[in-house]
């Protein structure tokens, strides 16, 4: 996660930067340059560095360099909506800090709405400031306390698979700008000795080890649960099956990865979201809202 607005500044010249639109800062009349830099780097080993600045909206960082991985984006930046602590540069204010200090909030929340094409056709998600749409979840939301607030982290009690215990936990983050579902090594097997026809292929030295499994599960009914909060979330494995490998075995690069740095720390990204209503809770006590989708 990340906590910045940023996007490529038209000094930018990596290939990452001309790839996209850049913000050309002189055409700005209320732009003001800060003076500080920063350097940001993610996960998948993508970054950008460069320097902050604030204009209208709130501190936002210009990329003067990218990494390659921004080049096939199609997103022109970064609306970071991690807490200001998880930055290169200490306290710099988030877009959610300066829109609570103003008042411009009904409620000091952000929710997330991101249905799958599956779930919701090709009409799209929401992400809503401000408020909590009770349209479109289904019961009522289970608010789990952040126990660590660079991150939306919070504990995962177990994992199930179609309601049954597989007796592993972890503190997990709740994750918009992930994608997959990333848990531990110990965790991925787990999840897939569950799944039929599951397959892992181990690393090679240009590729990554990774899980795969049929993508004629995409029909499938079964579910891999978290327990959030004393409440089982689920996760269709339909949802699982996430894209084709494209190399005619029928099988799908799996929505859920391990990966032996998430052992002590997972992360719940966009697989997990796309079947529940999550609301990122900014109150005097941070606390992550969640309810299963009722599409």
């Amino acid at each position: 996660g990340s906590a910045y607005i940023w996007f490529p500044s038209s000094t930018c010249t990596t290939s990452g930067c001309k790839a996209h639109n850049r913000f050309d800062a002189a055409k700005s009349s209320t732009y003001k340059k800060d003076g500080r830099t920063y350097d940001i780097s993610y996960e998948d080993k993508s970054g950008a560095s460069g320097i902050l600045g604030s204009d209208i909206v709130n501190t936002i960082g210009l990329a003067t360099a990218e990494t390659a991985q921004f080049a096939s984006d199609p997103n022109d930046g970064l609306f970071g909506l991690a807490f200001s602590g998880e930055e290169s540069v200490r306290g710099v204010k988030t877009f959610m800090d300066y829109a609570i200090a103003a008042g411009v909030l009904a409620q000091p929340v952000l929710s997330v709405f991101l249905p799958s094409l599956r779930r919701n056709g090709d009409t799209g998600g929401e992400y809503l400031f401000g408020g909590i749409d009770s349209t479109k979840y289904s019961g009522n939301l289970a608010y789990i306390k952040v126990d660590q607030q660079d991150y939306w982290q919070i504990p995962v009690d177990d994992i199930t698979y179609n309601s049954s215990s597989l007796g592993l936990s972890s503190d997990g983050i709740v994750d918009t700008s992930t994608i997959l579902v990333m848990v531990g090594t110990k965790a991925a097997k787990a999840i897939h000795d569950n799944i039929q026809g599951a397959v892992f292929t181990a690393a090679t030295s240009t590729d990554p080890a990774y899980w795969a499994v049929l993508c004629s599960l995409q029909s499938s009914t079964d579910s891999v649960g978290f327990s959030l909060g004393g409440k089982i979330f689920n996760v269709s494995v339909a949802d699982i099956a996430y894209e084709d490998l494209d190399d005619g075995s029928g099988n799908c690069f799996s929505g859920i990865q391990g990966n032996p740095d998430e052992d002590n720390l997972w992360i719940l990204g966009d697989v997990f979201i796309k079947n529940n209503y999550c609301v990122f809770d900014h109150g005097a006590t941070p606390r992550v809202g969640i309810a299963p989708l009722n599409y």
